[in-house]
């Protein structure tokens, strides 16, 4: 059995390729995600719109409400529901790396949380800083310190809080007990644009949430609900709540959203360069849907299906 996963960064066309390749094969889509399993969040997620739900079937969205905790075993799960009751060929679309590393290798089983060792655990990084944790992660757990990008707090404190519990580094528990959670192998493929094109995309992906109503989305889920932390953090979702509470004006909106933007662009390269099986198609900025739909098509081997 093949699994077909397509992948980029943000603002990459991943939605308008992917929704013309289940027309043409009758694939059923599963957003890779992160944001869009939030119901109410769709401006500011570009969330496949009621057309493209029309003309293709997307799973594993609107899954919780903006006011409900999630988390990453839960979308494996739910993408494990999704597969076992599929009688068509799927394709995974999106760009959250941390999916996309639990997709193809795995959620390793790990021992529970102890709140009091964890606010112990906050409360020496709020005082010691980060470069404090890191230095003692790098001595009991090198593989882990190595692999966690700067500023990843909630990750590099569990990887300690596992070693204080058991003794055990994280990489261990993650190397024994880590097993794909989908039968068969694997074909990555991912859309790669110019940067130059890419940041100018990017750059009209915000204007374009904006255009379309984020803060009015925004305004409309706070009168229901306070969010959640994840999703209160979201890109633009944070920022519009701060334009809403009188802490940012218009332009600071505009302006934060975008460096954020860039900011998850950049980490997405870089954690997608490390997947030595991912193949890339560079997109020529002039060509079109049909046209990198097709070169799509051939990376993915989707020639014989449907």
């Amino acid at each position: 059995m093949r699994q077909r996963v397509l992948v980029g960064t943000t603002a990459s066309g991943k939605k308008a390729v992917a929704t013309e390749l289940a027309q043409r094969h009758g694939l059923t889509l599963l957003s890779m995600d992160s944001m869009k399993v939030y119901r109410g969040m769709d401006v500011g997620t570009d969330k496949p719109s009621p057309e493209q739900r029309a003309r293709a079937p997307w799973r594993l969205l609107d899954l919780v409400g903006h006011d409900e905790a999630f988390s990453a075993g839960r979308w494996v799960e739910a993408a494990v529901e999704v597969a076992a009751a599929a009688t068509g060929p799927l394709l995974f679309a999106g760009g959250t790396p941390l999916y996309l590393r639990l997709l193809v290798e795995g959620l390793a089983e790990g021992p529970g949380s102890s709140p009091e060792l964890r606010q112990e655990l906050e409360a020496a990084w709020e005082a010691e800083g980060e470069a404090v944790i890191r230095a003692e992660l790098a001595r009991v757990d090198p593989v882990i310190e190595a692999r966690l990008q700067r500023g990843d707090k909630k990750r590099l404190l569990r990887a300690l809080e596992v070693h204080r519990l058991t003794g055990r580094a994280l990489s261990d528990w993650q190397r024994d007990t880590t097993r794909p959670p989908l039968p068969g192998d694997f074909t990555l493929v991912g859309l790669r644009w110019p940067e130059a094109a890419h940041r100018q995309r990017s750059e009209q992906r915000v204007e374009a949430m904006l255009a379309d109503g984020l803060v009015e989305e925004v305004r409309a889920l706070r009168a229901r609900a306070p969010f959640a932390p994840e999703p209160g953090k979201a890109i633009g979702y944070a920022e519009a709540q701060a334009f809403l509470d009188g802490s940012l004006d218009e332009q600071g909106l505009r302006e934060r959203t975008a460096i954020r933007t860039r900011q998850l662009v950049r980490k997405q390269r870089t954690f997608f360069a490390a997947f030595a099986d991912l193949h890339w198609v560079d997109v020529d900025p002039a060509e079109s849907l049909e046209s990198l739909t097709d070169r799509t098509e051939r990376a993915l081997g989707l020639g014989d299906v449907g």
